[in-house]
């Protein structure tokens, strides 16, 4: 697989929270829907907000996040990430 067989289609922006949702359709076939991109504060960002991309996940009983989707390949998650990020940033206007 590479970073091209993947197509980014923005579903929905929710300016309040600063989290846009969208799907991955993977070779045109297969769609994966549930991933977001959250502008947000982390502990290691804490004096700045950064966006964040997350597949989709479920919370369990303890309210743990697991993810539904994972891309083994590590770099091509990182790629996709940026990709994903790169289309948020550009769909919300804050590039």
């Amino acid at each position: 697989m590479e970073i091209g067989d993947f197509e980014i289609k923005i579903k929905k922006y929710d300016d309040k929270n600063s989290v846009v949702y969208l799907n991955l359709i993977i070779f045109g076939v297969l769609e994966i829907r549930g991933y977001t991109v959250r502008y947000t504060t982390t502990r290691y960002s804490a004096d700045h907000a950064v966006w964040i991309a997350n597949p989709p996940s479920i919370k369990s009983r303890n309210r743990k996040s697991f993810w539904i989707v994972r891309v083994i390949d590590a770099d091509l998650w990182k790629q996709l990430q940026c990709e994903i990020i790169a289309k948020a940033k550009e769909y919300t206007g804050s590039l």
